[in-house]
C-alpha cells in the first residue's frame, strides 16, 4: 500500500509523527544506551568509539508495537526513527495537574493502552564504568507543554528525576528501570538526554539522543491497520 493510499484513511498525524515508526504498546527502553570501547575499535575498525543512543525492543510476547504490530524478536532502532505514542486517554494528576501517562508499571501501561517505557543501560557493564556508575542529563525540552518523569514513593507520593532541561541523576550501569512519564499538553515533544561517565580505559565518555513523544487521539483500529502497512516499509537498525 502506498503512502498516498493511506493518507485516504484518515491519517491526520503531523508529517514530523508520519516520517517515523510509531510505538503504541509493549515493552520498548529508550532512552537506551550501549557502548563501544577502543579496544573493540581494535578487534573491529568498522566500529565507532562511543555511545551508541537508540531504542531497545526485548520481544517475545511483550515486545513493542511498532506500527500496529507485536515485534516479538529482539530489535533495535535509531532515536528519530521512532515516535512514542501517549494516547490522550491514559491520564493523572500530580498535585494539581494533570498529565497524559505512560505508567511505570507494566500492568497500568497495559491497562491504559500504552507502551511499557523504561530507560535501558544494561548493556553496559558496570566494571567497565567507575564506580559502576554512569549520569543521565535532559539536555533540552521542545514541545507544547512540560514535562515530568518521577517515580511512585509507595506511600501516595513522587520521587522526582526530570522537570526541566539541566536535571540529572546518577544510574547504575547495567541497569533497566522505568518511569512515569508525563506531559501536560496535547502534541509533539523533542527530549534531547546525554549519558556520561568515566570508563576505565577509554576516560570521560558522553553521547546524547533525541527522542520524540507525541500525545495524540486513541488509536483506531483503522490507524493500527494503516501503522501495520507502514511497517512493511520500515527497516529496523
Amino acid at each position: 500500500m502506498k503512502l498516498k493510499s493511506l493518507l485516504t484513511l484518515g491519517l491526520i498525524l503531523p508529517i514530523s509523527a508520519q516520517a517515523a515508526s510509531l510505538l503504541t504498546g509493549g515493552h520498548m527502553d529508550g532512552p537506551a544506551f550501549g557502548y563501544v570501547s577502543n579496544a573493540d575499535v581494535v578487534a573491529n575498525p568498522l566500529l565507532n568509539q562511543g555511545f551508541e543512543p537508540h531504542l531497545h525492543n526485548e520481544g517475545g510476547a511483550d515486545g513493542a508495537i511498532i506500527d500496529g504490530v507485536r515485534e516479538t524478536v529482539p530489535s533495535e532502532y535509531e532515536p528519530g526513527d521512532v515516535t512514542i505514542v501517549v494516547p490522550e486517554l491514559s491520564v493523572t494528576t500530580l498535585g494539581s495537574v494533570s498529565y497524559y501517562l505512560l505508567p511505570e508499571t507494566e500492568q497500568y501501561a497495559s491497562e491504559n493502552g500504552t507502551p511499557f517505557l523504561g530507560i535501558g543501560i544494561e548493556e553496559l557493564a558496570p566494571g567497565d564504568w567507575v564506580g559502576g556508575t554512569v549520569s543521565l542529563k535532559l539536555l533540552s525540552i521542545s514541545g507544547p507543554g512540560d514535562f515530568l518523569l518521577w517515580q511512585d514513593d509507595g506511600f501516595g507520593g513522587a520521587n522526582m528525576f526530570f522537570d526541566s532541561a539541566g536535571d540529572s541523576f546518577t544510574l547504575a550501569a547495567g541497569s533497566h528501570t522505568h518511569y512515569n512519564w508525563g506531559f501536560t499538553e496535547k502534541g509533539i515533544y523533542e527530549l534531547e538526554f546525554e549519558i556520561s561517565g568515566n570508563h576505565v580505559d577509554d576516560d570521560f565518555q558522553s553521547a546524547s539522543g533525541l527522542y520524540t513523544f507525541q500525545v495524540i487521539p486513541e488509536p483506531t483500529t483503522t490507524l493500527l491497520g494503516a501503522f501495520g502497512a507502514l511497517a512493511l516499509l520500515r527497516r529496523r537498525r
